[in-house]
C-alpha cells in the first residue's frame, strides 16, 4: 500500500517574533518550554531510523517534511544544512522526499536562499494581508509590527523562486472576522505577487468560538470567493479553492481516490526532542490524545502507526453530526475537508461535532456551484454530489 506521511517537524521551539495568536507559544500549552531550543543531528539520525524500523512499503512511501518551529530560521544554517542532508540521505530510497520550510521570513537573506536553493526547499512564508492587519497580531518581542521587514524578504524569495533558485514558494494567511478580505486578496496577489495561497480559519473549537466570529467569516470567505473567481489573471491557487471545486466535481473514481489518498494519508508532529504527537494543534485542546508518549529514540514505526490508527478512529466521527444529516453538501464538505484537523469539531474535549465554521463552509460551496454554472458546467456534474434531503 501506497503512504503519504507528513511531518510537521519542529526544527526550533524558540520564534524570533510573538505572534498574538499563537498556539504554540501564546496558548494554554509551554511544553516549548521543557523541549530543547533546536534538534539536534542525533535527533534527526534517530527520526530516521524510527522512520525506516519496520515501515510498510517503504520505497512507495512519499514523505512531506514541513521544517517548521517556532521559527526554524534561528537554527544556524550548518546544523539545518546537516539535519535536511541527513534526512534526504536516509530516506533517499523512498518514493519521494519533499522538503518545505514554513517562516515569518525575517531571518531570510541570499546565505539562506543559497542554501534552500542547494537543499531544493519550498519556502511557506506567514503573513496576515496589509501592514494594519499583518502587524495587529505578527508582532516582534518589543510589540512592534513585522510586515515591512517580512514584505522587504518576500521580495528576495520571490526573486529567488522566479529565478529557478528555489522550488517556489507560497503564504499562509490566518482569516481574522475584523478583515476585509479583499484588501487581503489585493494585497497578497497583487501588492506582493504571490500566487500559491493558503488560508487558514482560526484555531477556535465549539468551547472557544464566538457566533459573531463566525458570521464574520463566512462573509469573509464569501468575498475571498469572489475576489478570486473575478481574478482574470488565472494565476493565483487557493488550496482550499481547489479542493471544495474538485469535491463539487468529482465523479465516483475521483471519489474514490480522494478517499484512498485520505485514508493512505498520515500527518504527525516530531519535537525537537524527538517526542511523538498527533494534530499540532490538538495539544491545546485534546492534550490526552495529542501525545504518544513515544520517542523516536526507542520507538518503532509499527508501533506508531498502531498508536495512530487507535487515536484517528477516535477523533473521527462515529457517524454525521445532527447538523450534517440534513444538510445538502455533507458529501461535498467531507470530500473537500478530507482530514483535515478536527480542532474545529471539538466540545469539551471531544472531536464529534460538526464543525465551527459550517456556515462558512457552506457559503463557500455555493458560491463554488454558482461559478460552475455561470461558466457552463451541467447542472447535473454540479449537483451529482449533493445529498437528498428528505
Amino acid at each position: 500500500m501506497k503512504l503519504y506521511v507528513e511531518v510537521i517537524l519542529k526544527l526550533a521551539e524558540r520564534c524570533n517574533i510573538d505572534c498574538k495568536y499563537c498556539y504554540f507559544f501564546n496558548k494554554e500549552n509551554k511544553d516549548y518550554a521543557s523541549n530543547p531550543p533546536y534538534m539536534s543531528s542525533e535527533t534527526a539520525r534517530q527520526f530516521v531510523k524510527f522512520l525506516r524500523s519496520s515501515a510498510p512499503n517503504f520505497k512507495e512511501t512519499t514523505f512531506q517534511i514541513d521544517l517548521h518551529g517556532g521559527e526554524p530560521l534561528m537554527m544556524k544554517r550548518e546544523r539545518f544544512e546537516e539535519i535536511v542532508t541527513i534526512l534526504k540521505h536516509g530516506l533517499s530510497d523512498a518514493a519521494a522526499v519533499q522538503f518545505t520550510v514554513q517562516t515569518n521570513a525575517l531571518l531570510i537573506d541570499e546565505e539562506w536562499l543559497a542554501l534552500l536553493s542547494r537543499l531544493n526547499v519550498y519556502v511557506g512564508v506567514s503573513i496576515d494581508g496589509p501592514k494594519s492587519y499583518h502587524d495587529e497580531n505578527r508582532v516582534d518581542k518589543n510589540g512592534a509590527g513585522t510586515y515591512d521587514r517580512t514584505v522587504e524578504k518576500i521580495a528576495l524569495i520571490k526573486q529567488a523562486a522566479d529565478a529557478g533558485k528555489i522550488p517556489g514558494y507560497g503564504a499562509i494567511c490566518v482569516m481574522n472576522p475584523k478583515f476585509d478580505a479583499r484588501l487581503v486578496y489585493e494585497t497578497l496577489t497583487r501588492t506582493l505577487g504571490i500566487t500559491n495561497l493558503q488560508f487558514l480559519l482560526p484555531d477556535e473549537s465549539h468551547d472557544s468560538v464566538k457566533a459573531s466570529d463566525v458570521a464574520a467569516l463566512k462573509r469573509f470567505n464569501e468575498a475571498l470567493f469572489q475576489c478570486w473567481a473575478e481574478d482574470d489573471r488565472g494565476t493565483v491557487r487557493i488550496r482550499s479553492i481547489d479542493r471544495m471545486l474538485d469535491a463539487i466535481l468529482a465523479d465516483e473514481k475521483r471519489k474514490a481516490e480522494i478517499w484512498s489518498e485520505a485514508k493512505q494519508s498520515i500527518v504527525f508532529t516530531l519535537s525537537s526532542g524527538g517526542d511523538i504527537g498527533h494534530d499540532d494543534t490538538l495539544r491545546n485542546v485534546i492534550p490526552d490524545i495529542f501525545y504518544a508518549r513515544m520517542n523516536v529514540a526507542d520507538a518503532t514505526f509499527s508501533e506508531f502507526l498502531a498508536w495512530h490508527a487507535t487515536v484517528s478512529a477516535l477523533l473521527a466521527r462515529r457517524s454525521a453530526a445532527s447538523a450534517c444529516r440534513s444538510c445538502l453538501w455533507r458529501e461535498i464538505c467531507e470530500l473537500a475537508t478530507r482530514a483535515d484537523t478536527p480542532l474545529h469539531r471539538c466540545k469539551d474535549g471531544v472531536a464529534d461535532q460538526h464543525t465551527i465554521y459550517c456556515d462558512c463552509l457552506k457559503a463557500t460551496y455555493l458560491k463554488g456551484a454558482e461559478y460552475l454554472a455561470l461558466r457552463g458546467v451541467p447542472i447535473n456534474d454540479i449537483s451529482r454530489n449533493f445529498v437528498e434531503i428528505h
